[in-house]
């Protein structure tokens, strides 16, 4: 057996029906997996949640789960991956406040897993020539203004590969989340691309342990990770049902912004987007501008804020609110209190405030402007 503590933190995840939320909290009640593997059965069964049942297998599961590990760590020592458990301080932030985010993520490249934003751009496998153009254009944009950004999807047909070479193209770093290990690349075809992603500092990353056959539903199962790292999620065209509508629920569960593309009402892959828009649950999206208006993102290109000059004091609560507005023409209620991190009952009583100085324009719909 390899004399070497990471055995056990990827031991963790070959105990047969341990399942990933059950992994992190054992790791979370023991404080760290090598505990874990060292408790009594009589100490697991005493975790809220386990049980005399689940306890029981999982502890028949430990030699086994621990020989697995040792030959994965060969694997993965051999052929230059890495790897980062839900232990470390390392595991991507983003991914961590998901409920069931995997406890273990291989990857080769250089993901950098703090970077200040990330993006997710997916859509359908039968990409038009009007969702290639839009995810070519907002690719260059995030480029143009955010060149620290990176682009996350998941290497499929359509959107996908085209998001990552929009990426590639705009010197952007891209990383895939492929449905399948790290010892091959599905479908073939997109290896050139995803050889470019790791030459321009790019990963490919996986939860699936080498050996790991392709299956149709370990594809639904990484669309988790997908929607996890990022800060936001974009989908290009979706039918009503699909890989970008779960990753898009999933999305919304995880408490991201999702935004997507509107196309024709008679066009089979806009109804989703359509659709997503219709029950909000995203974010239309016509340009990068309502990307980054609702992500409230300040780019370096963006030019400074105009100084108000009022005839009247403000209080801190109300410039606050001012000091928003002044950023943008026209904004609503929803966005305002949002970026002015105001529970709604404050913001109600500081727009009205500003309303009687008369400092703020009160429009149809519950949008506000200031008064120039």
């Amino acid at each position: 057996m390899l004399d070497d503590d990471r055995l056990y933190d990827v031991a963790v995840t070959f105990v047969h029906g341990i399942g990933d939320i059950n992994a992190k909290k054992l790791i979370s009640y023991f404080g760290s997996a090598k505990n874990m593997f060292h408790s009594s059965y009589k100490q697991l069964k005493s975790v809220q949640g386990i049980g005399e049942v689940v306890a029981s297998r999982l502890y028949s599961n430990f030699e086994s789960a621990l020989v697995a590990a040792e030959e994965e760590l060969k694997y993965v020592y051999a052929n230059d991956i890495g790897f980062v458990t839900f232990a470390d301080d390392a595991y991507p932030e983003r991914l961590r406040e998901c409920a069931d985010s995997p406890a273990i993520l291989y990857y080769k490249g250089i993901p950098d897993f703090s970077a200040r934003h990330i993006v997710s751009i997916v859509g359908t496998r039968n990409a038009t020539k009007y969702g290639v153009e839009f995810c070519n254009e907002f690719v260059a944009e995030l480029a143009s203004r955010y060149p620290d950004a990176v682009v996350v999807s998941g290497l499929a047909y359509g959107i996908d590969v085209t998001a990552h070479k929009a990426a590639l193209k705009n010197n952007l770093k891209t990383w895939a989340v492929l449905g399948h290990s790290l010892e091959t690349i599905y479908p073939s075809l997109h290896k050139k691309v995803a050889d470019k992603m790791l030459e321009n500092n790019g990963a490919l990353i996986s939860d699936f342990p080498h050996g790991t056959k392709i299956d149709p539903s370990n594809f639904v199962r990484r669309n988790r990770i997908v929607a996890g790292l990022c800060d936001a999620l974009l989908v290009v065209e979706s039918g009503e049902k699909g890989g970008s509508i779960i990753t898009a629920n999933i999305a919304n569960n995880y408490n991201k912004d999702v935004f997507a593309l509107p196309g024709n009402i008679n066009s089979t892959y806009s109804r989703g987007c359509n659709k997503l828009i219709k029950t909000n649950r995203a974010n239309l999206c016509e340009s990068f501008d309502d990307f980054e208006y609702i992500m409230n993102w300040t780019s370096r290109s963006q030019s400074k804020m105009p100084t108000l000059d009022f005839q009247f004091e403000l209080t801190a609560d109300e410039k606050k609110v001012t000091d928003v507005l002044a950023k943008y023409e026209f904004l609503d209620i929803d966005n305002l209190r949002r970026q002015t991190e105001t529970t709604p009952n404050e913001l109600s009583l500081i727009l009205l405030q500003l309303e009687m100085k008369g400092a703020i324009v009160s429009l149809p719909g519950k949008i506000f402007s200031l008064k120039r």
